[in-house]
């Protein structure tokens, strides 16, 4: 900004004029801002050199900010000038310049700067209010109003074409999520970055050992790992987070270390456009629901299997501490249940000579003995936990194994009779659903039953209708899958597999491969694991397989 040549206060009162030059790029212009800012400057100054009444004394620019409101430091910057007594004539190249508010822009032009005595041109749009008085001339609204109108249209625009880009899977965020770098061949595109991401499998992997998130940031910091706005930082981005520990750039956060555990993007899936502004002239962003958000599944390389993302999803969903003399919950913590009263078990000990001994009892016995305890012993059940998952993953062996000598073209063509009786009796009950609900009707028409029971009976079978019409659909899509050759990558398999060695049980073991423990009063032990339904379903394609092939 030039500097001001400050006049005495009697001579703005004046016929002579001190005016201040007010020069505005919007963001959008950013390509060509040189050339713009400095063409408005010299039709300003040739403006000037006109009118000899008129002497510039300072000028003030607004380079890459919005015409949609006043919150610009370059226009508070001519506010504080006027208010100074420095100047006493604002002069810019259009309106659009001044602000492309409707509203605002009115009130500046009717009522604050005649009320200051402050001389008002508009170069381009012949606008000078010491000749015509602004609040009569009925072109300054029309303009004002197409100005905003513009910008109007220029957001619903650009609103449009972020949509189709993440909706297409274009990335359009500043900065690529940790783990992830823009592609320099296309910014829209993310590529691994392959230490972040190693560190992203890092913290995955410790949360299903058990650690605590805080537990998680402690560890990373004491290996002197970056987070991720430092790390970025350093790598000479200018970016900005909130999930810093307090006081030390430099140390993990557990919120940090849950936002990376909660983010889908890590097994390919771009969530985008989760927070935006009402509208053009709103800049405070908000959350928007989820319906809203754009979710592209499969967009990019994955770091870590969809199998584990699901695990830990499930980790952090349950209500888990640690105990303050260890650094990492109990294999079993958060698994268990009571089978009568269905809330959690809760882990207690007790000292007998020199001796520690740990159970597990219910909580609703320990705290209000409305259940009967259900106690048992850790030891007694961590082994019978072991004992069942070591013969669940030699079942999924053998049935691997069988896959392998069946064929895979026979287990598909198992799987195609199996979907295709599936959907016909979909559509066999979907038939006798719609008869029922005909009968209703004429049931009704005959006086059988009132309008009330006819009404209440009808949405119940209209609800059981929609159920199997849905069913039916996702049916129909794995159908149309299988046919298109759908990669049958039993990625479950792999989840058993990997713990077939091991010898004693472990939280990862427990995370991956269980749902739910519950522990009935006579100590009966039930064991949901995860992946039943596909086991099941492979159970009895190959039963239905081998009958074939004999």
């Amino acid at each position: 900004m030039a500097a001001f040549f400050c006049p005495q206060t009697e001579e703005l009162s004046g016929q002579h004029w001190y005016g201040i030059s007010y020069l505005r790029l919007s963001k959008l212009g950013k390509r060509y801002e040189s050339e713009s800012i400095d063409n408005q400057r010299k039709l300003i100054h040739e403006f000037v050199q006109r009118h000899p009444e008129i002497t510039l004394v300072g000028e003030q620019v607004d380079d890459g900010y919005t015409g949609t409101n006043y919150d610009r430091p370059g226009f508070q910057g001519v506010m504080d000038a006027i208010r100074e007594k420095k100047a006493n004539c604002v002069i810019v190249k259009d309106l659009s310049r001044l602000g492309r508010e409707y509203i605002e822009t009115g009130k500046y032009l009717e009522t604050v700067f005649p009320d200051m005595g402050i001389r008002f041109i508009s170069v381009n749009d012949d606008l000078d209010s010491e000749h015509t008085p602004l609040c009569d001339d009925i072109s300054i609204p029309i303009k004002n109003i197409m100005n905003e109108a513009y910008c109007r249209s220029l957001s619903q625009k650009l609103r449009a074409q972020f949509r189709v880009q993440r909706k297409a899977g274009e990335f359009l965020g500043a900065f690529a999520c940790y783990g992830y770098l823009k592609d320099p061949a296309d910014k829209h595109k993310l590529i691994i970055d392959e230490y972040a991401a190693m560190v992203v499998r890092t913290i995955f992997q410790l949360k299903m050992e058990g650690y605590s998130q805080q537990a998680i940031a402690n560890y990373l910091s004491s290996e002197g790992v970056l987070p991720p706005a430092a790390y970025k930082q350093q790598q000479g981005l200018k970016y900005q987070s909130g999930f810093q520990a307090v006081g030390d750039n430099n140390a993990w956060s557990p919120v940090a270390v849950r936002a990376i555990l909660e983010n889908p993007i890590y097994i390919g899936t771009l969530v985008q456009g989760k927070r935006g502004t009402p509208n053009y002239k709103i800049k405070q962003m908000k959350l928007r629901s989820k319906e809203d958000w754009c979710v592209v599944e499969n967009n990019h390389t994955p770091i870590i299997s969809e199998e584990l993302f699901t695990s830990v999803q499930h980790l952090l969903s349950l209500d888990t501490r640690t105990s303050p003399s260890e650094e990492v919950v109990q294999p079993l913590a958060g698994m268990l249940y009571c089978a009568d009263c269905g809330r959690a078990m809760c882990r207690r000990s007790v000292k007998r000579g020199n001796r520690m001994f740990y159970y597990y009892v219910c909580s609703t016995h320990k705290r209000s003995k409305l259940c009967s305890s259900h106690s048992i012993s850790q030891t007694a059940l961590e082994d019978v936990v072991l004992r069942a998952i070591q013969k669940q993953i030699e079942m999924v062996v053998d049935i691997d194994q069988l896959i392998h000598e069946i064929g895979q073209k026979s287990i598909q063509a198992a799987k195609h009779r199996q979907l295709d009786m599936t959907i016909e009796e979909k559509e066999k009950q979907i038939t006798e659903q719609k008869e029922y609900r005909m009968r209703l009707l004429e049931a009704f028409h005959d006086d059988l039953i009132s309008r009330t029971e006819y009404d209440m009976m009808r949405q119940r079978y209209t609800q059981r209708i929609d159920a199997l019409q849905a069913a039916l659909a996702s049916l129909h899509e794995r159908r149309q899958a299988l046919e298109e050759g759908a990669a049958d990558t039993r990625n479950w398999v792999a989840e058993y597999t990997k713990f077939r060695k091991i010898d004693r049980l472990t939280r990862e073991m427990v995370a991956g491969l269980i749902r739910r423990i519950t522990v009935s009063e006579g100590k009966q032990i039930t064991i949901q694991f995860n992946y039943a339904d596909e086991l099941a379903s492979y159970q009895q394609m190959i039963a239905a397989a081998a009958k074939e092939v004999g």
